[in-house]
């Protein structure tokens, strides 16, 4: 491999690991157009770890507005990512894996106001117009500490 391949493979993967650092950016501060645009219209997501089912293939608009529901009642949320490895599998295919961690906060009389939950992401991407663009996303739960019926009395709180 020469160096200008060296430098375009370089090149590629840090776009990707930024792709991925402004999709948890995005979502932590419910800029839902910004974070649409990292995506494919279509995204396969598999969230099935956590929540079973089936992984679907939806459009990019759709897993905005679920994402909006379910995050902006929250009083906050940070994801990490981290330990990103990424493989090209070709000029316009990649993959990347790497771990998270995702605190929600929502205070309640209920019980804690926390729920952390830590695991794996897998990111597919295509490269559409120059951008490295997400076309899948599954995410693998691994383990969770606190209270993680806050998910649901936010989303009481909406209704």
């Amino acid at each position: 491999m020469d160096n200008a391949q060296v430098q375009l493979d370089w090149i590629n993967k840090l776009a990707i690991i930024e792709t991925i650092s402004k999709f948890a950016y995005y979502a932590d501060n419910r800029e839902w157009e910004a974070l649409q645009q990292l995506f494919t219209k279509k995204v396969t997501v598999d969230y099935t770890s956590l929540a079973g089912g089936e992984p679907a293939a939806i459009p990019a608009e759709v897993l905005m507005d679920s994402w909006n529901k379910g995050l902006t009642p929250l009083k906050a949320t940070q994801h990490l990512i981290s330990n990103h490895i990424v493989d090209l599998e070709s000029e316009h295919q990649a993959i990347c894996r790497a771990y998270f961690q995702a605190q929600h906060e929502f205070p309640n009389p209920f019980g804690e106001s926390r729920w952390t939950l830590g695991g794996k992401y897998l990111f597919r991407f295509v490269k559409e117009d120059g951008q490295w663009k997400i076309t899948e996303l599954v995410m693998t739960a691994v383990w969770a500490s606190g209270n993680q019926n806050i998910m649901n009395l936010a989303a009481l709180q909406q209704k």
